[in-house]
């Protein structure tokens, strides 16, 4: 874990005139006052970095020139009201196509309960859209004030998909200078080895008041190894620590001294904080899956490969990262077994090799027979089929067709597929639609009903000609019906376009996307209900590409 301070540290004399223990002693035993009932929350793992913030000093709007004084000569001023940072977003409506008031109609705490609620589930396109509406810059909601609920409720959602750089700027945006916002940005900051900006602003800001764990962190963080020690022997003795707390700090801030020590047993909930000062010092990972969000931690260069695969298949499928870590860690290093993981590397590999593998243009010394037909030339499209279907069915399997279709979608673009057997032809042209490449996909002659059905769907529109064919299963004619129709059939329907119709977009948006919150395994009129609400509500490029992932992601030929 590099550059945090489980390293060891200097031996030598304890550098203890940095912070005096008396100046420590008073800062903890000014004991903080107790924090507030927190607002509703997703994630339970947080770290307790911080007990309160200080409350800022009112402000106030400055006279104008020429003012009128009071009657002891001091300029009148004015209180500011209160701006809410619910409003604060990375995405402005020109990039995402929602409405700045974009909640209108619902309280703070309803829109609050609605994103905690939502599945953000489904096809990556059904993910992304989720992701953008979390990142939206929007007009508060009604009743939104200084609590920050709906900001801290986007956060906690992108902490729990582990997209934790998307998480960073936003809070960063906002300023993370509420208990609140700095407990997600010290988290966020602690996972993504960015950890100083937060440290420091704990010792620069008095209204800042750290609690006894995170003050160690950050001496030992800064190479103030003598004061984090003091910190930790006199909270201890202040009651301030419990004894498993003790133990991991002791630990962290010498493990030498512990090596044959038992090890301290596994925090429940593990919080970011324990989790890297038990990998700093090498103590187990808890059994089972960790949260996302500490995933990130795993795609560095250095992690073994199968956890490097694993963490990066997690975050792809959650739509954390995009597809270039994925394969980055499919790429990383030789397979070193058979079975899962290692399949799909493998898979990748052989893929990139009869991609990268330079046409051979030696004729053949007779001509083929029929018994023994010439070999393709190395690099040929005719030899790529074999290797591209053995990926489609690895990485497919693994619910990552999408992915795998966007990572490969320029060089696939390019193979003329015309001598290819129909299933072949199929399969490439599945891949380019997923890729969002339905002119390429277009040019491969003789599509097969899947293929035909999903080009339909790229291209519908409700004044485009019907297809001359009928799609070929219920699923793809509802998902036709919901990019054509002009109207709602149902009272869902109605009840979604009348949120859209009411300035609702919002909760129109929400309540579509957990309609395709099943993926591939949707049901068919919930898929129309859902396409019809995305295109009334501004969002038709959306709508088609969930509807094409919908029916491919799982339909390798």
């Amino acid at each position: 874990m590099s550059g945090h301070a489980g390293r060891r540290r200097p031996r030598g004399p304890t550098r203890a005139l940095a912070a005096p223990a008396a100046l420590i002693a008073a800062a903890l035993a000014a004991a903080a006052p107790a924090r507030a009932a927190e607002p509703r929350s997703a994630i339970p793992w947080l770290s307790e970095s911080i007990q309160s913030v200080a409350p800022p000093a009112p402000s106030a709007a400055p006279a104008s020139p020429g003012a009128p004084a009071g009657g002891d000569g001091e300029i009148t001023v004015t209180p500011l009201p209160a701006v809410s940072r619910d409003a604060i977003g990375l995405l402005p409506p020109e990039s995402t196509g929602f409405s700045r008031r974009l909640w209108d109609g619902q309280s703070a705490e309803a829109v609050r309960d609605q994103i905690l609620d939502a599945p953000g589930t489904g096809v990556p396109a059904a993910q992304a859209l989720f992701q953008r509406l979390l990142l939206a810059e929007a007009d508060p909601p009604a009743g939104a004030g200084a609590e920050t609920s709906v900001l801290v409720a986007r956060l906690d959602r992108l902490l729990g998909i582990g997209a934790l750089e998307q998480a960073a700027a936003l809070v960063e945006a906002a300023g993370p200078d509420t208990p609140d916002l700095f407990r997600r940005w010290f988290d966020t900051g602690l996972l993504l080895d960015r950890a100083a900006e937060p440290c420091a602003a704990l010792r620069q800001n008095p209204a800042l008041s750290p609690t006894l764990p995170a003050r160690v962190f950050c001496l030992a963080r800064g190479g103030d190894w003598g004061a984090a020690e003091i910190t930790l022997t006199l909270g201890q003795q202040l009651g301030q620590i419990d004894a498993d707390e003790q133990a991991l700090l002791a630990r962290f801030l010498d493990p030498e001294l512990f090596e044959e020590a038992e090890e301290p047993p596994i925090p429940d909930p593990l919080t970011p904080l324990d989790f890297l000062m038990r990998e700093a010092v090498g103590l187990p990972r808890p059994p089972g899956a960790l949260p996302n969000a500490f995933l990130v931690q795993d795609l560095t260069e250095h992690t073994p490969m199968r956890m490097r695969i694993e963490a990066a298949e997690r975050l792809a499928l959650t739509g954390a990262i995009d597809d270039g870590p994925l394969f980055a860690a499919y790429r990383s290093g030789e397979p070193a077994a058979s079975g899962g993981v290692w399949d799909r590397a493998e898979a990748v590999q052989a893929l990139d090799a009869a991609l990268d593998a330079p046409p051979d243009a030696r004729p053949p010394e007779a001509p083929p027979t029929q018994a023994q037909p010439a070999e393709a030339p190395a690099g040929s499209a005719a030899v790529l089929a074999a290797p591209l279907a053995a990926a489609d069915a690895a990485l497919g399997a693994r619910g990552l067709r999408v992915a795998f279709a966007r990572a490969y979608a320029d060089r696939l673009a390019q193979i003329d597929a015309a001598g290819w057997p129909g299933p072949d032809r199929d399969r490439l042209a599945q891949l380019l639609l997923l890729a969002g490449r339905p002119d390429a996909a277009a040019a491969i002659p003789d599509p097969g009903p899947a293929v035909a059905a999903a080009l339909a769907l790229a291209r519908a529109a409700p004044d485009a000609p019907r297809p001359a064919t009928e799609p070929p299963s219920e699923l793809a004619r509802f998902a036709l019906a919901g990019l054509t129709a002009a109207d709602a059939a149902d009272d869902r329907e109605r009840a979604l376009a009348s949120l859209v119709a009411t300035g609702r977009q919002g909760e129109a948006l929400l309540g579509a996307l957990a309609l395709v919150a099943a993926g591939p395994a949707v049901d068919p009129q919930g898929l129309r209900a859902a396409l019809l609400t995305l295109r009334l509500a501004g969002q038709t490029e959306a709508a088609h590409a969930i509807a094409v992932e919908t029916l491919l992601a799982d339909a390798a030929p």
